[in-house]
């Protein structure tokens, strides 16, 4: 710059008003966009151009619009400034909770019912002491064979009995009750 600009330039309070050639804004797009406008977006943009152009020397009509994208890349300098960014990758995706649920259980047959309401009906009709005796609840171990024992620690060990399985059926029918008429 010679003195002289320089001096013009103070003056006027301005800098050089020659833009530097090294100073490119890059327009950024990404590529997802720039794949949606297909091979043509450079086509598109080079005619609105040439529209814009036509339309100074024109009188009365309207001016030319155009995708805003496609304005947007001209108004910034063409598709010489044009920066195509990697579509960016979606966000990983929060592992989903597990919950965990429990199996769905059938309904109980009929003919089961809790120990406690067995226990309850044998004391209300006075045949609990029967039971106990038939189970040998008072009787040591030792003195039992294996199959009493086994009934006996079946017994102790159940919260719900089958009224009509091997073990109880005999039991009931013992004390003279007949299981299927407890069934509800």
């Amino acid at each position: 710059m010679s003195d002289a600009n320089a001096q013009d330039s103070i003056a006027m309070g301005t800098a050089d008003p020659t833009p530097q050639a090294d100073t490119v804004v890059l327009f950024r797009v990404p590529a997802e966009t720039i794949e949606a406008f297909g091979p043509d977006l450079a086509a598109r943009v080079a005619s609105y151009a040439a529209a814009l152009e036509a339309h100074r020397f024109s009188i009365g009509t309207p001016r030319p619009v155009e995708h805003p994208l496609v304005e947007a890349i001209l108004a910034a300098g063409g598709m010489e400034v044009v920066e195509i960014t990697p579509t960016p990758a979606p966000p990983e995706a929060e592992p989903a909770l597990v919950v965990e649920t429990l199996p769905i259980q059938p309904p109980p047959p009929p003919s089961e019912i809790t120990k406690l309401r067995l226990v309850e009906f044998l004391g209300a009709i006075g045949k609990l002491r029967e039971a106990h005796a038939l189970l040998k609840l008072e009787s040591p171990a030792a003195d039992l064979t294996d199959a009493e024992l086994l009934l006996r620690e079946r017994w102790l060990a159940a919260q719900r009995l089958d009224l009509l399985s091997p073990e109880v059926a005999p039991l009931l029918q013992a004390i003279g009750i007949e299981p299927a008429s407890l069934i509800a």
